[in-house]
């Protein structure tokens, strides 16, 4: 995958955990070139909500 093709929505999301909480940001680039930042309360909840757009593949890398 790569976030240099234009035929496809690419997201990358950071996984932050704390002791109180965890939160998910999510920056992704829609197929018009316009770029998005979102907070999410975890990286499934982000990809729910995208998911209803359009489909997608959830890929973890450590």
């Amino acid at each position: 995958m790569s976030a240099e093709d234009s035929s496809k929505i690419f997201a990358y999301g950071l996984d932050i955990s704390l002791a109180s909480r965890r939160d998910v940001i999510t920056f992704r680039r829609d197929r018009g070139g316009q770029t998005m930042f979102g907070v999410h309360s975890s990286a499934e909840s982000a990809l729910q909500r995208f998911s209803h757009i359009t489909p997608l593949d959830l890929v973890w890398e450590t």
